[in-house]
């Protein structure tokens, strides 16, 4: 059976010089960079509040990894990261997350930060067509309360996470591992209040060797949970008992651009999260009168599309440490990835697409990778970008281009080159890199010469 649909004219009712769709890091990174070269933005974020997974899914200790190491935050991302803990503080009073947001104050924070840049924000407001002209996007339709919207601009950035514009531009596409598809798993995180914090900062860091006995606990075989996942991160923890971010709960096979599976994993995880905080307060004396404050408003997923740009980075150039002549970012190398089949206990190794369960691999030395300009700019379409988890790369080379801090890297560079674009009337292929990485570096992007 089939329905007609029947054509319809949208009116424009905006028009900007550069639109950003998604105010999660990326997007946040795109949208001032743009404004800051005097561009007319437009930034559009299907929640009702900016941040991405940092307020979506309490991912509050951005750059934990940095710790102990000779790097520090870059460019738009430290700028946030000083403003936003200089006016709201941090709650945490766990020594090792002292730099973690709250991420309830990050959200007003953002709002401040973005009228102060002039950029213009609609919260609510998803693209749901795009209307192409030949190779360039002519307009995006975005569907509200009141109906379909139609926006034109010059420059279009897709910071949605998934490459949800791209997609419907018709870029193709690579999603989840080589040999199956499969992605990492969802994950919902959960705040719990009532926390005994005497008891659990008397002695060091008790939160921390709660993890640590889970997770022997787990490999033991003592612990009889739904959930395949044998870890349990613990974030912030308040003078108010109040513990963030207990990232446990994960649902395995999960496709993140179906909204079935979307909806299958947040009924899931939800039950886990029941499971885990009965367990919690029935084995840890610190823990007993624990109960769940919030559940994270979405599950959060580590990866999905990766759309087919002018360079794919590869795991094997990431481990060499090449050098581009159009890097646009550096980063230390650093990797994170659950196993999409649950495989828990791998061999750690990221060299290759032969991974076989849980890779981590913290910072070694001063190890770093580059990510080229041309991972951002999609095949076919002339006037798009790509930033974020999405950009072009292989699944395991993913697994460190999708770290928070990353993602606003590669959206400052793509607002500064959509900036260049729209003042020289060039494709985004066409963009002076040379002059693109001036300009980074005056907002202390480190890039090599």
């Amino acid at each position: 059976m089939q329905v007609i649909r029947k054509e319809q004219i949208v009116e424009i009712q905006r028009e900007v010089e550069v639109l950003v769709v998604g105010g999660g890091p990326a997007g946040i990174g795109a949208s001032i960079a743009a404004a800051r070269q005097g561009r007319k933005v437009l930034l559009l974020e299907k929640r009702g509040f900016l941040g991405g997974n940092i307020t979506a899914c309490y991912v509050e200790g951005c750059n934990y990894f940095l710790r102990g190491t000779p790097f520090h935050s870059e460019g738009i991302y430290a700028e946030i990261e000083k403003k936003c803990l200089e006016k709201y503080g941090n709650s945490s009073i766990r020594i090792n997350k002292e730099n973690n947001f709250d991420s309830e104050y990050l959200k007003i924070f953002l709002d401040e930060f973005m009228k102060e840049n002039r950029v213009d924000l609609l919260l609510h407001s998803f693209v749901n067509e795009v209307i192409m002209n030949e190779d360039r996007i002519e307009a995006v339709i975005i569907q509200t309360k009141n109906g379909p919207v139609a926006v034109k601009a010059e420059v279009i950035i897709d910071t949605t996470g998934d490459g949800d514009v791209a997609f419907s531009a018709g870029i193709p596409y690579e999603q989840g591992r080589d040999k199956d598809g499969l992605c990492q798993p969802g994950t919902v995180s959960v705040r719990v209040v009532g926390a005994d914090v005497r008891k659990l900062t008397e002695n060091g860091d008790r939160l921390g060797e709660i993890t640590k006995e889970f997770r022997k606990d787990y490999r033991d075989g003592k612990i009889k949970l739904s959930c395949k996942r044998q870890d349990i991160p613990f974030g912030r923890l308040t003078k108010a008992g109040l513990i963030s971010y207990v990232n446990y709960p994960c649902a395995y096979g999960l496709d993140p651009t179906k909204s079935e599976d979307l909806t299958k994993g947040e009924i899931e995880c939800r039950q886990y999260i029941k499971e885990i905080v009965s367990y919690l307060k029935s084995h840890y004396e610190e823990l007993k009168d624990i109960e769940i404050a919030s559940i994270a408003p979405e599950i959060g997923f580590r990866d999905s599309r990766r759309i087919v740009g002018l360079h794919k980075m590869t795991i094997e150039e990431m481990e060499a440490q090449t050098h581009y002549e159009d890097t646009i970012a550096v980063f230390p190398r650093f990797y994170d990835m659950l196993s999409p089949d649950a495989v828990m206990d791998g061999d750690e190794t990221v060299k290759g697409r032969g991974y076989k369960g849980y890779i981590y691999e913290p910072i070694r030395d001063e190890c770093t990778f580059e990510v080229p300009y041309r991972s951002l700019v999609p095949v076919k379409v002339k006037n798009l970008l790509v930033a974020g988890r999405c950009i072009s790369a292989d699944h395991v080379a993913e697994c460190g281009i999708r770290a928070i801090s990353l993602c606003m890297m590669t959206g400052e560079a793509a607002g500064v080159a959509a900036g260049l674009a729209v003042e020289d009337k060039k494709t985004m292929a066409e963009v002076d890199v040379k002059e693109l990485q001036k300009r980074l570096r005056k907002c202390n992007i480190n890039i090599p010469e």
